[in-house]
């Protein structure tokens, strides 16, 4: 049974032109009330997650299948002409890049790119969980990782450069420990050196997320938040998840922490992971906090973080909300229109916040409905249904943000129809934003939406967007967004937590995790465990009003000698199956031998991972062969 979500007529109240390629993209500005939301019999409220996941207490499933016939990787370069480059940088196992909103995961220019990412490779509760990290020299990519940078295991990387010409990693290792920084100089083959940041407490820092700036740009901002009591914490300072602030003068040889007097328990319980972003350019550095039953805030600071500012976006109509006690019933709106104005309209957790090259601050973020009607049960209720993407800028007042984006009605045929069941990112239909800037104050926001002509039968599958402003945040190009990941090739993929490098130069520089199965394995729907790709995408700026007619060029390569790094076995030794993965282009014949030659399996493969179940090999020294065409390249394996 699909839903049928009515079309509602566009109101434009802005309305500009500029120009892309020669063409014309018109800019509008809507409200939430003008865009395509669910129809009322489908606005069914969902009980909200009592915690964040931490990354510690995961039990992985089993994958789809033991053979890998279920884990078909597109294993070459695609090249959408003149506006995208795409190609896949690594690979991970654990898919939950984020709770809410995503780090800073890529940083830097065309020419110099260090990327980031939550890496495991393993089929266990993810010990060997870490940053996953790939770096761009201006013409190559570097070999796909297959073990963290840092020696301990962690998650939750954001990654910055100093203007010393350091690349620095600040991620969480546990529950109840300080923060983990790594760091080097930018792009080098050299060691990355490791620290904990310094605490003075509480019991344990979780999530972070990093900026850099300052006036020699070597000052680095970290927040994040204490672990909560759901995550194993405890209060402090009488909150449940504290708001924390560190900085270090000198690229991160020292450090200082300090809290927020306007952040304190007298006017938040605490705060969610995850739920929050930061951004500095020079002297100005400002982060947000994108709350549900509190106020969404961004706190800015025009003097490198000495003196900070509070500035609401959204005002909730409580104070220090806490579950079950009671909305008011009538102050609110009638989402699903059962006569009671009980919902209240906020943010979905996901968001960013950006300076821009005149210091001016930026922010943006999913719109979302909630409600928390049962004062009984212990939990609130949010609308996963609500679709709409947010911006708002310091020049705004409290209460006045613009939906800039959106899903789109893709067949015009006047409804979004959708599958029942939603994939549970607990995010809007269109959400987990991120934003970057040119020297002319140009502004572009990717976002990922969920689209009505993709389905596994069950659920819808997203798409990566990007969305554009030339007048500083005015007017967008909302119904002439670009889908960066049209599924031209193949119709099957979710494209998600998409982070754009913050400084526009002529291209975009953008990294999204992609897999082919909506919803997380980690988090939400618990999917089966997958391996999902890392992909780097380069987006001209001068095309993207040409999108409207996209052509791929698969690059399908031809049979060239096996190079170092193509071909990963692990683990091994083995004992109940073994991944093979293939990073080169093409069909691969696959043989397993013994060490007397016989062949134990043999097939042909396209995919970019294979998983062979030897729970039946006899302990011993295996061979596995690969070929194509003329070439061939053997490992040893064995099996225990």
């Amino acid at each position: 049974m699909k839903r049928s979500i009515p079309f509602v007529l566009f109101l434009f109240t802005g309305l500009q032109f500029s120009i892309y390629a020669q063409q014309e993209v018109a800019q509008h500005s809507y409200s939430l009330s003008d865009i395509p939301q669910v129809a009322v019999e489908a606005r069914i409220a969902k009980p909200m997650p009592t915690k964040a996941v931490d990354g510690f207490s995961e039990n992985p499933q089993m994958p789809f299948s033991n053979d890998g016939s279920d884990l078909e990787f597109v294993d070459h370069i695609q090249t959408r002409s003149l506006i995208v480059e795409r190609q896949i940088i690594g690979i991970t196992q654990y898919d939950l890049q984020s709770n809410a909103s995503i780090d800073d995961r890529l940083v830097g220019s065309g020419s110099t790119l260090s990327a980031a990412w939550t890496m495991s490779l393993e089929l266990t509760p993810f010990s060997d969980r870490g940053t996953g990290y790939n770096f761009y020299d201006g013409s190559l990519w570097e070999e796909q990782p297959y073990e963290r940078i840092e020696s301990v295991r962690v998650g939750w990387p954001s990654i910055v450069h100093t203007g010393s010409g350091i690349e620095v990693s600040v991620t969480h290792p546990g529950v109840d420990t300080p923060l983990w920084m790594a760091s080097r100089e930018i792009g080098s083959n050299s060691a990355w050196s490791e620290m904990e940041i310094p605490s003075e407490g509480p019991y344990g820092n979780v999530w972070p997320r990093i900026a850099a700036g300052g006036p020699d740009g070597n000052t680095i901002h970290v927040i994040c938040v204490s672990t909560p009591e759901a995550n194993g914490g405890e209060l402090y300072q009488g909150q449940d998840g504290a708001l924390l602030y560190y900085r270090s003068l000198d690229a991160g040889v020292t450090w200082e922490q300090s809290t927020f007097t306007q952040l304190d328990s007298s006017n938040f319980n605490g705060f969610d992971g995850d739920t929050y972003a930061i951004h500095a350019r020079d002297g100005v550095v400002a982060f947000a906090v994108f709350n549900d039953f509190m106020d969404t805030f961004v706190m800015i600071s025009e003097d490198n973080g000495d003196n900070w500012e509070y500035m609401p976006v959204i005002d909730f109509p409580v104070d220090n909300y806490m579950v079950d006690d009671g909305l008011p019933i009538d102050g609110g709106e009638d989402f699903d229109n059962d006569g009671i104005f009980q919902e209240y309209l906020n943010s979905d957790g996901s968001g960013d916040i950006h300076v821009d090259q005149n210091g001016q601050v930026h922010v943006v973020f999913g719109g979302m409905y909630y409600m928390d009607a049962d004062t009984l049960d212990g939990t609130t209720s949010y609308f996963p249904g609500t679709n709409g993407l947010e911006y708002w800028n310091q020049s705004f007042g409290v209460d006045s943000s613009l939906t800039i984006a959106y899903a789109y009605d893709i067949d015009e045929s006047g409804t979004l129809d959708l599958e029942d069941d939603i994939a549970e990112y607990f995010v809007s239909l269109a959400g987990i934003p991120s934003m970057g800037s040119n020297a002319t104050g140009d502004l572009f926001v990717t976002y990922s939406a969920i689209r009505e002509d993709y389905s596994t039968g069950s659920q819808n599958y997203r798409h990566l967007y990007v969305v554009n402003s030339t007048d500083n945040g005015s007017t967008w190009n909302s119904d002439d967004a670009c889908d960066l990941t049209p599924d031209l090739d193949f119709d099957g993929y979710e494209s998600v937590f998409a982070s754009i490098a913050p400084d526009v130069m002529d291209d975009l520089e953008i990294i999204f995790q992609r897999d082919f199965e909506p919803g997380l394995h980690v988090r939400g729907d618990q999917d089966p465990v997958d391996l999902n790709d890392i992909v780097h995408l380069r987006v001209s700026v001068a095309d993207l009003g040409g999108c409207a007619d996209i052509e791929f060029n698969d690059w399908v390569g031809v049979s060239e000698p096996f190079s170092d790094g193509e071909v990963m076995i692990y683990p091994n030794p083995a004992s109940s199956s073994v991944e093979i993965v293939i990073d080169r282009a093409g069909s691969h014949n696959v043989r397993i031998l013994d060490l007397n030659g016989r062949v134990i399996r043999e097939w042909a493969t396209n995919s970019m991972v294979e998983v062979v179940n030897v729970t039946d090999f006899v302990s011993g020294i295996y061979i596995i062969e690969l070929s194509q065409g003329d070439s061939r390249t053997t490992f040893r394996l064995a099996v225990d």
